[in-house]
Order: C-alpha cells, then sequence, then structure tokens
C-alpha cells in the first residue's frame, strides 16, 4: 500500500500500458495506477480534439477496476474509451462501472462524463486485432473468472497474466469456495488444461508480466485468494523461450525491504534458468524485444 515503506517499488494496484513503435497503446487493468497514466495522456491529447484508448480488463475485482473515475481523459469531450472484458463479466460490465460511480460513492456519474465508453467482451483463446496488436485472451485461474493477454506487435510480444493462481491445489469457479475442497479427477484435468493452454500462449513471449503476490509460505495460509507465487511464476516460464518475467502484483503488506528480498532471490535464481527477472516497480518503463524501436512496456502503478 502507498506510504513510506513502499516508496521504491510503489503502492498504487494494478494498471500496464502497452505502447508499440507507432506510439498506439493498450491500457490493461485500471486499478489506482491508471490515475497517474491518464495524467500523462490528457497531456498528450490537449494537442489534439479526438482522442480514442483501448482498456482490457483481467477481471472486474475492485482493485482492477477502482481507477477508472480518476482517469482524466474520460473528463475531456472527443474522447471514446474501448473497454474489453471476459464474456462472463461484459454483459454486467457497463452496469459494474456505472456502479462505482454512482451518487452515493462518487460526485459525477458515469453517464454524465463527457467521454463515450463502449464495452466489448472477449472470450479465451479469440483472438483480435486491436490497433495493430494481435491480442490473445488466456484463462486463468482467479474467482469468478479472469483472463491474462498475450500482445503482439512489432515483431515481439508481451503477456500480461494477473490474477491467477497455482495450477495444483484449487480450482477457482464462479462461486465461493468457503474451504479446502479435495479435487476431483475432472477438476485436476481442468487445472492441467488451463495451465497447458497458458505454456501453450506465452510460450516464445518476449516479456510475461506475472502475478506473484504471495511467497510460497503466504500462499500455503491462503490458497483460495487465487493468486501466485515467484516460484511458479518460473515454472510457468522456464523451457518455453520466456526472455524476461517481471513479478508484478505485490502484496500490500509487503514492504520495499521485503521486495528487495524478493528481487535478490528471484533474480539470481531466473539467472540459473536463462530468464531475466525484474520485480515491477511504478513508472517503470521495459523495451520489448531486441529492436531499439520495438515496442514498450511501461508499468504504471502496482
Amino acid at each position: 500500500m502507498p506510504g513510506p515503506n513502499t516508496v521504491r517499488y510503489g503502492g498504487q494496484t494494478s494498471c500496464v500500458e502497452v505502447r508499440a513503435a507507432d506510439d498506439t497503446c493498450i491500457i490493461v487493468d485500471a486499478g489506482t495506477g491508471v490515475r497517474a497514466l491518464g495524467q500523462k495522456l490528457a497531456q498528450q491529447q490537449r494537442k489534439t480534439t479526438s482522442a480514442h484508448y483501448n482498456v482490457v480488463l483481467s477481471h472486474v475485482h475492485w482493485d482492477h477496476i477502482q481507477g477508472l473515475p480518476f482517469f482524466e481523459p474520460a473528463y475531456i469531450p472527443g474522447t471514446t474509451i474501448t473497454m474489453y472484458a471476459l464474456r462472463a463479466a461484459a454483459d454486467e460490465l457497463q452496469q459494474v462501472i456505472s456502479g462505482i460511480t454512482r451518487h452515493e460513492f462518487f460526485p459525477m456519474p458515469l453517464s454524465a462524463v463527457p467521454a463515450d465508453f463502449k464495452f466489448k467482451e472477449v472470450a479465451p483463446g479469440e483472438v483480435f486485432e486491436l490497433d495493430g496488436f494481435a491480442v490473445t485472451p488466456i484463462a486463468l485461474n482467479h474467482p469468478f473468472g479472469a483472463v491474462g493477454y498475450r500482445m503482439e506487435a512489432d515483431n515481439t510480444s508481451v503477456a500480461y497474466v494477473s490474477d491467477t493462481a497455482p495450477f495444483s491445489d484449487v480450482l477457482h469457479k464462479q462461486h465461493f469456495l468457503s474451504g479446502v475442497e479435495e479435487l476431483t479427477d475432472e477438476d485436476r484435468a481442468q487445472l492441467a488444461q488451463l495451465e497447458n493452454d497458458l505454456r501453450a500462449a506465452i510460450t516464445n513471449t518476449h516479456t510475461v508480466i506475472y502475478d506473484t503476490h504471495f511467497t510460497s509460505e503466504e500462499y500455503a495460509r491462503f490458497p483460495h485468494y487465487g493468486h501466485s507465487t515467484p516460484e511458479h511464476a518460473l515454472s510457468i516460464c522456464e523451457g518455453i523461450g520466456v526472455r524476461r518475467l517481471v513479478l508484478y502484483h505485490h502484496a500490500p503488506s509487503h514492504t520495499d525491504d521485503q521486495m528487495d528480498e524478493i528481487a535478490r532471490t528471484y533474480h539470481a535464481r531466473g539467472k540459473e534458468m536463462g530468464i531475466e527477472v525484474v520485480v515491477a516497480q511504478e513508472g517503470q518503463t521495459l523495451s520489448i524485444g531486441k529492436r531499439t524501436r520495438g515496442s514498450t512496456m511501461q508499468g504504471v502503478g502496482e
């Protein structure tokens, strides 16, 4: 969380900007980090009469959408914002987004902002084109459903895999799991399929941004939260041509000192596997691919 113990890594919730060489971009998730991104985009937008932004959501849990009411371009006339979400959530997406700006919670309802909001659904495995990006949604193991995304442009690729649990202990379904439920053979087969599909989708991806919310010890206490560990992320990426792994979606309780220790530990382990391991930091910019003018991933918030 934001405060004196998180000044180096940041305390915002999930938001990543993926920008191509021609300056088109995709915004991935809209947690509190989208506020700073919106300020930057609004500065650029003042030079034009209209602008269009694409926002792809992993899911609609609060920490992935709570920054939307503070996204500055939404208050500039001539702005269009197209939001993409998992098919299971798409039917209710407009209601969900409108709900966080109800008069009880926010001074201006979504219907009153100048921007034109559009809502579209995505489905795992169904590739779609987005302003020059080829985008592949990937089913993840998270309560009530979530998707990751592989995004390709400029002859390189980046994948965003948040939120997901490991594919071994718990199969997260559409209902709340109140306790440790014994896996059935069908559950195990579904988990194996989810893992296989994820590994296939991110094979030969240059950079993978992965949910590593928990340490292994923390995950053992909270397996039903739907989050992963650095060990699991490395095991998923090992041997499939991933060049760089970004540890992402840090636990609110983790301090900068704890994150430094995690960085040291998993940088060394990744080096043994031939994978560069980076710990996500607020405002961080990473170049994706070999080319000087390759795509860039800018992480705004964590």
